[in-house]
């Protein structure tokens, strides 16, 4: 089983040092960031599976730091002094998906922590099937609307129309979708190129000139 990376941010040395430690002990790799600031750069750099943050800190608050780490995908839990009602509430309204009370106790703390770490792998996996499912729905619908131009453009059935895009995907080695693709810009643009309207040639001294000749 792959370990994992825990990112621990805390403004107090001595929390960094020994709960640190204390999840090292307990087989997980471990970053520290003493700050808001800090704990970002580290996990531009190397994106953790879960951030411990403390809640109140300095300059960037644990609240501030957990909305710019959602944006880059990594869930957190909070720590805190406090365990009164609006931290704990702010806590839930940011996505946490645990919270620990100083001061930390390493064993108590261990099954929180692996349990927000499975929870992420859940929301993970089914973010990343949604994304999925709305690939094929997209993809499903293009090859539909490319199917449905050929079937009219041809006047042959639906099967005789996706067989016919599906071997030129073979063909080109390409997707399906990406020759539908093809297909729909260039209907789009053949309708796009509609002949130009004829300018009707002006009603004053037109006719008068018409059909004749001058001399001299």
């Amino acid at each position: 089983m792959q370990t994992s990376t825990l990112l621990l941010v805390d403004d107090d040395e001595v929390v960094l040092a020994t709960f640190g430690k204390g999840l090292r002990d307990a087989g997980f790799v471990v970053q520290l960031a003493a700050s808001g600031q800090e704990a970002l750069m580290k996990a531009r750099n190397a994106p953790p599976d879960l951030a411990v943050l403390d809640l109140r800190m300095p300059g960037l608050s644990g609240i501030e730091t957990a909305e710019f780490l959602r944006d880059m995908g990594v869930p957190v839990i909070f720590l805190s002094a406090y365990d009164d009602h609006d931290s704990v509430e702010q806590a839930i309204t940011r996505g946490a998906l645990g919270y620990l009370i100083k001061p930390i106790d390493v064993a108590r703390a261990i099954p929180t922590i692996k349990a927000a770490l499975e929870r992420a792998r859940e929301i993970r996996d089914l973010v990343e099937q949604k994304r999925r499912l709305t690939n094929a729905i997209d993809t499903g619908s293009l090859v539909n609307v490319a199917v449905g131009i050929l079937m009219e453009r041809h006047r042959i059935g639906r099967q005789e129309a996706f067989d016919s895009m599906r071997e030129r995907s073979r063909k080109e080695r390409r997707k399906v979708r990406d020759v539908a693709g093809d297909v729909l810009s260039a209907w789009s643009l053949v309708n796009d190129l509609k002949p130009l309207p004829v300018k009707p040639s002006s009603a004053s001294g037109g006719r008068g000139r018409a059909g004749k000749t001058e001399i001299g």
